[in-house]
């Protein structure tokens, strides 16, 4: 997965970056959609943004991005692909809710 999330922020041209990425189960995803969107579903992934700005070390910490396991092995089978395609596809939209 670190290759793959390195391959995206070098694409968006993002260096010294830090993200966090977070895998949870249904229960922890849907309570995180209740709590914090007031939304009542199991979402397959969400990203809680912190900053887009260089903190005293020169480090942008972008936000955390959580993604529900059960969703996205379901997503592979629904999609006949292979976790690796269906994860960066994720992590991609992810990195886009870090970015809005």
């Amino acid at each position: 997965m670190k290759n793959i999330l390195t391959n995206i922020l070098l694409k968006k041209k993002l260096r010294d970056t830090e993200i966090s990425v977070y895998f949870v189960g249904r229960k922890k995803a849907k309570d995180l959609n209740v709590k914090y969107r007031q939304m009542s579903y199991i979402p397959q992934v969400l990203g809680f943004p912190m900053n887009r700005t260089r903190d005293a070390d020169g480090v942008i910490r972008l936000g955390d991005i959580v993604i529900c396991t059960q969703k996205l092995k379901s997503e592979v089978g629904f999609q006949k692909s292979n976790l690796k395609d269906v994860l960066e596809n994720w992590l991609n939209h992810g990195l886009s809710n870090l970015l809005i």
